[in-house]
Parts: structure tokens; sequence; C-alpha cells
């Protein structure tokens, strides 16, 4: 991953588990308490285990953490008072009784620190960045003290000043914005790094420019569900560049899946490939107009093959009938509309109920945007879908591009029941509910009963609505990205283009 520095301003680091190697000891202090508070229960309660500590108190305030953690055993205690002794049996009491504890634990064990994030802090200190520290801990200068690092931070808010201000804790943003005005960095140019979802989720709300997930160990996509843009295993992923464009920017340089094949192909002994495509600038390349794209000759040909041998979708934002006629293979499975619509051999079929209740207002909002739109700026063309309506705006003269933008999403605002979606040259006027092309993947292996034990999902796209399949197989799949787009990805590895697709997918016919 390469950052652009120019335009950037500050960097805002978690402490715990980005800078600071004191999860272990936090989570240490958490079970001695609530294992003997449980303990003195007539009732038999399941003791506290990582799960718990990762879903219910990491990088939330020490109370809120009591809190979440007894609700989820059903356990009701009075919320008491922050001046509670760690002996009273309340919220107050139970977390202070944490908080004496994990004391005696870092006196004892000391405070380490991760030496690739420091290295980073200090290379960006000296690139001209800001840094600032946010922590939901009270504890957070004695420990940046006892690491040595407290130097290196321009601004610090922890758990002792959102007290003061009354600032929430995350997943509200508001200790990342209270940092970043202290640091008198724009939001839109500063950085945010978290270990916990809860904080992921708390930089996406507060609108940073990169929300950036640190997940030294264990799985991926739960951070790229909270928000996250980027998940990185250690800060040695980030390498630093200051090119001549003034806007801040990451660009990730992935492995191409043609020098990667022989591994990839490996897998596939051990685990069956299921294989899922986007369409338009995948199967085929983009073009100005939508009912030109045209699948190759070569290329149906590669996919009839593939068909033979392993379970095979087209999963695209176009309708379900247009998909179905322009690929025109009988034995595919057809995902239209984001997988919204599903049809597939020996009766598979999908057609989502919520989603339905929905169409009355997009053939009213149809019409409406072909009269305001459509008819008033050369170029734009509106395209109903069963379940959605796209916007094209790839021909529309520059100085019109965003007239037809603020028209597009003045209409989601208007109806909380919409969301937008975004594309090449294209916006989408969706039903908000929750699902995607990365459901739709995972509805489909399950129809077809595939396990992931001896299935792997594969899935190949170009677009940013293809990110949530991306996203959503980042642990148990493979995702390939077909040329670029001007968002993050959370795609394996990379295609050029189309011909490279097509090249991979002959080596793939010869390997099976």
């Amino acid at each position: 991953m390469i950052l652009n520095i120019n335009g950037i301003e500050a960097a805002i680091f978690d402490m715990d588990g980005v800078i600071t190697q004191t999860a272990r000891q936090h989570e240490k202090a958490w079970k001695q308490v609530f294992d003997e508070y449980l303990n003195t229960h007539k009732e038999e309660f399941s003791p506290f285990n990582h799960n718990d500590y990762l879903t219910y108190v990491d990088g939330k305030p020490r109370y809120d953490g009591v809190a979440s953690f007894l609700k989820s055993r059903a356990i009701a205690l009075p919320y008491g008072k922050p001046s509670d002794s760690p002996d009273k049996e309340t919220i107050c009491g139970l977390g202070n009784k944490k908080n004496a504890l994990f004391l005696k634990i870092i006196e004892t064990e000391g405070a380490d620190v991760y030496p690739d994030t420091i290295t980073q802090i200090k290379n960006w200190r000296a690139n001209g960045l800001k840094i600032g520290v946010i922590s939901s801990s009270k504890n957070a200068r004695l420990i940046l003290e006892k690491a040595g690092v407290l130097h290196l931070f321009d601004t610090r808010i922890d758990g002792q000043f959102s007290e003061e201000l009354g600032l929430k804790g995350k997943p509200d943003p508001a200790i990342f914005i209270e940092a970043a005005n202290r640091l008198k960095s724009s939001i839109s140019k500063t950085i945010v790094f978290e270990d916990a979802e809860a904080g992921v989720e708390a930089g996406q709300a507060g609108g940073f420019q990169f929300v950036v997930g640190v997940k030294r160990m264990g799985a991926k996509a739960g951070m790229l569900r909270h928000g996250a843009h980027w998940v990185i295993r250690n800060f040695e992923e980030i390498h630093m560049s200051a090119d001549s464009q003034n806007e801040p920017s990451f660009y990730e340089e992935l492995p191409s899946a043609l020098d990667e094949k022989e591994h990839t192909f490996k897998q596939f002994k051990q685990q069956k490939p299921a294989l899922f495509f986007d369409y338009d600038g995948t199967l085929t390349p983009i073009v100005s107009q939508p009912e030109d794209a045209v699948l190759s000759k070569a290329m149906r040909q590669a996919l009839v093959q593939l068909a033979e041998k392993y379970p095979l979708a087209v999963v695209s934002g176009r309708d379900l009938r247009d998909i179905q006629q322009l690929v025109n293979l009988d034995n595919l499975i057809y995902a239209g509309s984001h997988g919204y619509h599903i049809e597939g051999p020996n009766g598979l079929y999908l057609e989502n109920e919520e989603a339905q209740a929905v169409l009355p207002l997009l053939d009213q909002l149809e019409q409406q945007l072909q009269t305001e739109l459509a008819d008033e700026i050369p170029g734009s063309k509106i395209d109903r879908k069963k379940f959605a309506i796209a916007v094209h705006y790839r021909n529309v003269d520059a100085a019109m591009i965003d007239t037809v933008k603020n028209k597009v999403q003045q209409v989601v605002d208007a109806h909380e029941n919409l969301k937008l979606g975004t594309g090449k040259r294209i916006l989408e006027i969706k039903p908000d509910i929750d699902w995607h092309k990365g459901k739709a993947v995972y509805w489909l292996l399950d129809k077809l009963n595939r396990s992931l034990d001896n299935t792997i999902p594969v899935y190949f796209g170009d677009d940013v609505t293809d990110e949530d399949a991306f996203r959503a197989i980042i642990d148990e799949g493979i995702s390939i990205l077909v040329g670029n787009h001007d968002q993050p990805t959370a795609a394996h590895f990379r295609l050029k283009d189309v011909d490279e697709l097509k090249q991979f997918l002959n080596l793939l016919i010869q390997h099976g």
C-alpha cells in the first residue's frame, strides 16, 4: 500500500493494539474481574473469553464495557458512581476493580510497543504530519510514558479528557473529531488507524479521509464490515510517496493473479473453486453505451468450459433479464441487480422480498429522473432495473456532472428507504436493505450445498460495487480486481484488463 502524503495533514492512532501491546494485559484484567464476579452467582454462566473481549469491551470506555458484557449474560447491575469502591457491586465498581488490577499488571509487566508503528510515526513526523493518539483508557499517559513514546504525539485524547469534555465513547466519532480539531487538521485530510471494530466504525461515522483497520492476527472481514477502508497486518505494509498530486490518496499495489497462479491453483486441489464474475468491465470492456457491452467469442467459450467443471455465476448490477440475454448460456447462474434477483439451473431462484416493497417508489422516481435529468442534461441516461435505478453520466459534459450527482443525492435523501450506490460513471438508487453482491455469494454457496471446508469462492470484479463481495470473502475466498477503480479495494490480486482475465481463465481451464 502506497500512501501519497501530499495533502494529508494528520494521522490519529488508537493506542491499545496499534501503538502499545497492552491488549493482552487488558484482557487478562477483564477476565479475572468478570470470572470472579460470575462465580458469585448461583446461576452457571459461561466464563469470559477472547470473543467476549473483542465484542463487548475492546475499544470502549471502561464502564461501557462492563455494561455491555453484563448485558450479554442478561445480568443487570446499578450503574453506581465513578467514585465507587472496587468492591462495590455496581457497573462503576467492577470497572474500577478492573482498572486497579490492570495498573498492577502494568507495574509488574511494563508496557511494550509495536516497533513497526513507532517507526512509521517517526517517519511521518519527519515528513510534516501531525500525530495524535486516542484511547478510551484513563491510563493512557502513564502507559505511553512507561513505553517511552509520549513525546511522539502532538495531542492525546484519552478517557480522562473524554470524561471532562463529555465525549461519547466509540463507536461515536467524538474522540477522533476532538483529536483532529486539536491538531488543527481537516477531517477530510486525516487518517485514522484502529484495531477495534467499534473504532473503525467511529472513524467511518466521523467522515475521515481514510480509516485503516490494524488486525495483526485473525479475520479481517469484521473490520471491513464496520467501516475500514483497508485492513493491514502491520505498518510495514504502508510505504510513503510524495508525488505532485495535491489530494491525499492510497494506492494498493496488489500482486498479479497471473504471477500468483501456481499458488492459487494449488489451493484449488484442496478446495474446489466456485466462480463469480461481474459483467461490465470484467467479462467485457467498459463501453460508452451499456447495450454495446457484448461478450467476446473467446470469453464465451471460456465460460462454457469452466461451467462444465465448476459452479459459475454472473453477478451483475444489470437487470436479471438483461444479463441473461447478454450472456445467453443456459447452465450458468445469474444474479441481477447486485444479487436482489437470482435464477439458475434446477429451480434456483431468489427475489428479495424486502426490495419488492420499494418497487412502486422506484416506478415514481424513474419518471421524475427522466424528466428532471435525462430530458434536461445531454448525455445523462436513466436505466431502470427491476430493483434499482441507474443514472449514467459517462457521456455528460464535465461541467454538468456535479449537477447530476447533486440531483440524485437529493432524491435519495428525501426517502429513508433508499440508498445511493456508486460505480464507474454511474449512480444507483437502491432499496436501503442489508443485501449486496457479497451476501448473494454466500446465499448461492448455501443453496448449492457448498461447504467452505471443500469450496473456495473466487470473485472477479472491476467496480466499487464488487467491493462488497471482496470484503465478504476476504478471509475465506479469493478476490481478483480486473483493472482498477478510484476507491479503496479489499481484493487479494489484480489483473490489468479483460484480456488478462481471459488469459487467467484459459490457464485455469488447462490446470483443471
